[in-house]
């Protein structure tokens, strides 16, 4: 599997349709591994020769899409990487800053993009890095076990403050609509990143694949905001 440093990925992540195709190549070599033995029953039924076919996917250079939402966050029970239970209110407590997105292993084409996008961007906040906190939730967790989140977030040098989440599948989607991201089914999901300044019920919805250099702008926003 291709390894990207940080500095490369920081330098991809300018690059539009240069990412997608980098990162998603790396990605899939690492989902096609982890699906040996894996039951897909209940997934959608793959082309033959691309197993995400029927994946939604985004013009990776369209007008990333911004808006405000209310979310009400309760105590949905959650699974951290490293095994622990825990809840989404719990993890969401006091006044930390936080960067929330919606992601699942195996897939190739959104959620790569998206981790690379917050791979840059806790390098990007610097010591602002120290007081945040940046969430990846999975929406495939039947699969997402925390072995193989732990094996993902490592892929994209996530530091602690950066933690990947799994559960059970009726937890995972009362989360996602939480948040207005619930599209049904994994396949149609589109990439939707989440921001709040720390302990507000207002979240900044950013749609599409913003830079980090945006995403670290906003962040710092919401925070002084």
């Amino acid at each position: 599997m291709k390894h990207f440093s940080s500095s490369v990925r920081s330098a991809l992540c300018g690059t539009g349709l240069t990412l997608v195709l980098g990162v998603a190549t790396s990605s899939a070599a690492l989902a096609q591994a982890d699906h040996s033995g894996h039951n897909m029953s209940g997934h959608t039924a793959p082309a033959a020769d691309d197993p995400h076919a029927h994946h939604h996917h985004p013009d990776p250079k369209a007008a990333v899409k911004r808006k405000m939402v209310d979310v009400n966050i309760a105590a949905t029970p959650m699974v951290r990487q490293d095994g622990s239970k825990t809840t989404l209110g719990k993890e969401l407590d006091g006044n930390k800053p936080v960067i929330l997105a919606f992601i699942y292993t195996s897939c190739t084409t959104v959620c790569p993009v998206t981790s690379q996008i917050l791979a840059s961007t806790q390098e990007k906040l610097g010591a602002d890095l120290a007081n945040a906190r940046i969430l990846s939730i999975s929406i495939d967790p039947e699969y997402d076990t925390p072995e193989r989140l732990t094996a993902y977030s490592k892929q994209f040098d996530a530091k602690p403050q950066w933690q990947h989440y799994t559960g059970t599948q009726a937890d995972s989607v009362a989360i996602q609509k939480a948040f207005g991201a619930y599209r049904g089914d994994k396949m149609n999901h589109v990439p939707l990143m989440y921001i709040n300044g720390g302990g507000k019920k207002g979240w900044v919805q950013l749609e599409g694949f913003p830079t980090a250099d945006a995403v670290v702008k906003e962040f710092r926003s919401q925070v002084k905001g």
